[in-house]
């Protein structure tokens, strides 16, 4: 075990210091990683515990600095790199010192020139998704629901999501479809856009809290209006219809791999709702599932 993570140690070494290269500035040499290759150069290190970022071009080298001077930053690298690309009509207004905004910049100026030899090799980030299926029960408290019935619940759910930025978010689709009761003969179909937060992200287990944003909801209940002096005018009446709303609902739950790209889901959803009346009544509404990578 102990050589197995000596060699992953040395791996990984080997694998930083390929990706830099000694650069000489102003008599000092620095290690630098390079980030984006072309016409312009980006390379960049954390040197003392800051940031530094710098521009080659023409083989010479030039630092982006943004000093700050009386409590106001200058921002000098702007005026730096509207002269190295001064050749081309491309603004540097909303470009900031940070990785990110300078790579889009220069691979931008690089692209413009349509140099046939420039190839943008950060990595794209990619969109992955998962289809999952879940069933359950509700008590639908927000319905009127006036003895708190509970009913079973089926559905399936779209998620997308992405592993290199912003790996703890993700947005689905869902279709639930809530069964009538015995003594509620309330039935309803709902299409939902939701979000997810994962607060714990493990390879093997996320533990998320999720808010339903918009639902359309498609439903139909049977009741008897009850005529006290005489039965026989009671009334079968059937009301159906469609609701669109924007409820922000809030819910939670965990999920736990059990096989390479499956997990089991366990939900508690729609426990409050900042923009919908419930019917007063606990909420249940629990569903246990499976979702698979696509």
């Amino acid at each position: 075990m102990k050589s197995y993570l000596t060699l992953l140690f040395a791996l990984c070494i080997f694998h930083f210091s390929s990706a830099q290269e000694n650069y000489t500035y102003q008599g000092e040499t620095y290690s630098l990683i390079k980030t984006v290759d072309g016409e312009l150069d980006l390379l960049y290190n954390v040197i003392d515990g800051e940031y530094r970022y710098f521009i080659s071009k023409n083989g010479e080298l030039e630092e982006l600095v943004n000093t700050k001077i009386d409590g106001k930053y200058n921002k000098q690298y702007k005026s730096t790199l509207e002269r190295l690309t001064n050749d081309q009509e491309i603004s540097t207004e909303r470009i900031n010192l940070t990785l990110g905004s300078l790579e889009n910049f220069i691979v931008e100026y690089n692209n413009t020139l349509k140099d046939e030899d420039f190839i943008d090799s950060r990595p794209k980030p990619s969109l992955n998704s998962r289809l999952g299926f879940f069933g359950g029960i509700s008590n639908m408290i927000y319905t009127p629901n006036p003895t708190n019935e509970t009913a079973p619940v089926l559905g399936a759910e779209w998620e997308v999501y992405s592993n290199e930025k912003l790996k703890r978010h993700s947005a689905f689709v869902q279709l639930r479809y809530v069964f009538e009761s015995e003594d509620y003969k309330y039935s309803e179909a709902e299409f939902s856009l939701n979000y997810r937060f994962k607060v714990v992200d493990l390879t093997n287990f996320h533990f998320y809290l999720e808010a339903e944003l918009f639902n359309l909801t498609f439903y139909n209940e049977n009741y008897i209006l009850i005529d006290s002096s005489d039965s026989s005018n009671n009334e079968k009446i059937n009301r159906t219809g469609s609701e669109m709303n924007f409820p922000i609902n809030f819910g939670a739950g965990v999920a736990y791999r059990i096989t390479p790209n499956g997990f089991l889901t366990l939900s508690y959803n729609d426990v409050v709702s900042i923009a919908q009346d419930n019917n007063g009544e606990f909420p249940v509404d629990i569903t246990l599932g499976y979702k698979f990578k696509l």
